[in-house]
């Protein structure tokens, strides 16, 4: 199950990052250009770039790879049992340790696929685990819809979340409906997280792994459509994220630049006569 994004075109997943993009090669602009008095030729500038940039997108790409890896565990336990509970979701995601080992991942949850007839009895038995004023929020009759009613950890940020229709909202949907056809990872594009406040808001994006009937054929289209149960899923704040990715080259910023560059200015500057 390779991760896509929804994002056409070759580099589509980086659109979201695009600012950050920008961000490393004006961070090695300030890295290289510390401390050179006069010399700093093109080629080099031009080197710095090419190889800053392509170290940003390896690390996203890498960093997006460990994340898939997280929601496939977490679409694997659903494989492996006919149901999984509220509390068996809540002991996989607290032994991931979000928090220290995935900066910028708000959370893992799961989104339930519920049909209109399914509707009223999903509301009611939701309301008897306790959640007294539960209901699937945006309120409206649509055809398919949608639930987020697991997601860890269940803090005051992803309880903003608890109940909503994902599949309402045009740019997630069209992403849930990529990762159902096509049996993939998705990756959304740019989104508001209905985890943000007023205070350092930020934008974010979403990463969706389809969950089917166990025992099922899922090589066709029409079968992974009549087959699917919901989504396994991961909110990311894009800022976080980055800064977790950037980090070293903004602390690099300011500081001498590499010694093989260091000896390149001392190669081309003339000796004084």
């Amino acid at each position: 199950m390779p991760l896509r994004s929804f994002n056409s075109g070759k580099g589509g997943i980086f659109l979201p990052f695009l600012p950050w993009l920008i961000l490393s090669i004006g961070l090695a602009v300030t890295y290289i250009g510390h401390g050179i008095a006069q010399q700093h030729t093109k080629e080099v500038l031009q080197e710095e770039f090419k190889f800053r940039f392509n170290e940003t997108v390896a690390n996203i790409e890498r960093r997006l790879s460990g994340y898939d890896l997280v929601l496939r565990g977490a679409a694997g336990l659903f494989v492996a049992s006919d149901s999984v509970d509220r509390d068996e979701f809540r002991k996989y995601v607290s032994e991931l340790n979000l928090e220290s080992r995935y900066p910028g991942l708000q959370g893992v949850g799961y989104s339930l696929l519920v049909v209109p007839d399914d509707k009223e009895r999903h509301i009611t038995e939701t309301r008897r685990e306790g959640f007294a004023g539960y209901a699937i929020r945006p309120e409206g009759t649509r055809d398919i819809y949608t639930s987020i009613i697991y997601i860890e950890p269940f803090d005051w940020r992803n309880q903003r979340a608890f109940g909503y229709d994902m599949y309402s909202e045009p740019i997630r949907r069209a992403a849930m409906m990529r990762a159902r056809d096509e049996n993939q990872v998705i990756v959304s594009g740019k989104v508001t997280l209905l985890q943000e406040t007023d205070k350092d808001k930020q934008a974010g994006f979403l990463m969706y792994v389809p969950v089917y009937r166990n025992g099922v054929t899922l090589d066709t289209l029409d079968a992974r459509r009549a087959n699917l149960t919901g989504w396994v899923y991961a909110p990311f704040r894009i800022n976080d994220l980055m800064r977790g990715i950037l980090g070293a080259h903004v602390r690099e910023a300011g500081e001498a630049r590499p010694r093989n560059l260091r000896r390149r200015h001392a190669i081309d500057k003339k000796p004084d006569v």
